[in-house]
């Protein structure tokens, strides 16, 4: 990616995050799991999908989803989140996480109600 379509505003992830980085650090080749490591995200047996809606409704953000976090079945499903303050955006660009980076975008003044409401 070259600077010239650089949008700081944007939320980058994958490749529009780690490109810019000096020294490459993701590797070319991705490793497929294993099948055993592999688990479902949600069941209708949990509080899976009851969780994801109420964060819906609240405009609430969480790390677990963002991160793209391979436990949040396991935690949603139990009825607990790791919440993202300040929007889904982060000023850092760690290669080994999958949060979006970016400029932040304003905050919403709601926040932390709904965020105390949830």
């Amino acid at each position: 990616m070259s600077d010239t379509t650089y949008d700081p505003t944007a939320k980058q992830k994958a490749e529009a995050k780690t490109s810019r980085i000096p020294i490459k650090v993701v590797p070319a080749e991705v490793l497929k799991k294993p099948d055993w490591i592999r688990v479902k995200a949600g069941s209708p047996s949990t509080r899976f999908y009851e969780i994801k809606q109420i964060l819906r409704e609240h405009k609430l953000h969480t790390v677990c989803e963002e991160a793209s976090c391979p436990n949040i079945g396991e935690c949603f499903g139990k009825g607990t989140a790791t919440f993202m303050i300040m929007g889904d955006k982060c000023t850092r660009r760690c290669p080994f996480c999958d949060v979006g980076h970016g400029r932040p975008d304003p905050l919403d003044t709601d926040e932390p109600l709904n965020l105390a409401r949830t």
